[in-house]
């Protein structure tokens, strides 16, 4: 267990006060002011209720203003960095980028060196001020997302394939996750809709199919029921890419490591459990890479 050091926790409360006055300060969260003022002055803790309030009104991490504990995620480092990048290229000061988010400028400051974890609400705030998608905020996004856009074609309405006028988009079927991991040509009657992704993103691959993922583990990147893309024929491991992995009745999207007989599933919610896969029981949970995603916004 973490310890915690009173004055440590008070630099912090105080860091996240400036340019207030304490009245205003405590006003504003909702705090009670006499008894923040006597912590202050006694060098005492203000009440469990009293950080609470805190940090949800600064939307700062409560273990970060109790211990000073920052996230060890690589993930949120490189968020961090690219959100960062972002407002730069957008020619937006820190105080801008944080009124349209509706942070105080010394939160987004904590948040743009990575010392606060990003929560997938204040990712998905970030992404619509900035105007991409969060996909771009990680390792895997620039792969993911350098195609305009994916769109659904309703299979209902043919019983063929889709017809697509121009050259610009590729026809691939949507499938349940069981068919899409196990069925190497998917028949006509399993084919839920069809998604059309650009040719850009696509290359010379050939053996594509898509399917909605499933489970919390991708947040704030993917999120349960978003659709995702799959090459069948590239499974090989290569750090940082995505890949669709078929795992206790479900498809989720996981980063990947290989030991001897074993398959580490990296989660790519820094919350969420590292999952191992022996290959002597699963000879074969990898469905393919993960070329392409598309959800609702």
């Amino acid at each position: 267990m973490p310890n915690f050091n009173s004055a440590e926790i008070l630099k912090r409360i105080m860091g996240l006060q400036e340019g207030w006055s304490l009245a205003a300060y405590c006003k504003t969260i909702g705090l009670n002011y006499e008894n923040i003022r006597k912590c202050f002055q006694r060098k005492g803790l203000p009440d469990t209720e009293s950080l609470a309030k805190i940090a949800e009104y600064f939307q700062i991490d409560l273990r970060w203003l109790i211990y000073g504990i920052q996230p060890t995620s690589t993930l949120n480092l490189i968020i961090a960095k690219r959100i960062r990048l972002y407002r730069i290229s957008k020619g937006w000061s820190q105080q801008e980028m944080a009124t349209k988010l509706s942070l105080s400028p010394q939160v987004l400051e904590l948040y743009e060196q990575g010392k606060c974890l990003f929560s997938s609400d204040l990712l998905e705030r970030c992404s619509d001020v900035l105007e991409v998608h969060p996909c771009v905020f990680t390792d895997g996004g620039s792969l993911l997302f350098q195609s305009p856009q994916l769109k659904i074609f309703k299979a209902a309405s043919t019983q063929k394939k889709p017809q697509i006028s121009g050259e610009d988009f590729v026809s691939v079927p949507l499938a349940e996750s069981a068919i899409a991991a196990g069925q190497p040509i998917i028949p006509q009657e399993h084919i839920e809709d069809y998604v059309l992704l650009h040719i850009r993103a696509v290359g010379k691959r050939t053996n594509l199919v898509a399917s909605r993922v499933d489970g919390q583990s991708m947040e704030p990147v993917l999120h349960s029921g978003d659709i995702v893309v799959i090459d069948r024929d590239d499974k090989m491991i290569v750090k940082n890419k995505m890949f669709a992995i078929y795992h206790e009745g479900g498809l989720t999207a996981k980063f990947l490591e290989k030991k001897t007989d074993l398959i580490i599933l990296r989660p790519i919610n820094p919350n969420a459990e590292i999952q191992i896969i022996d290959l002597n029981l699963n000879p074969q949970p990898i469905v393919g890479k993960i070329i392409g995603a598309w959800k609702d916004l």
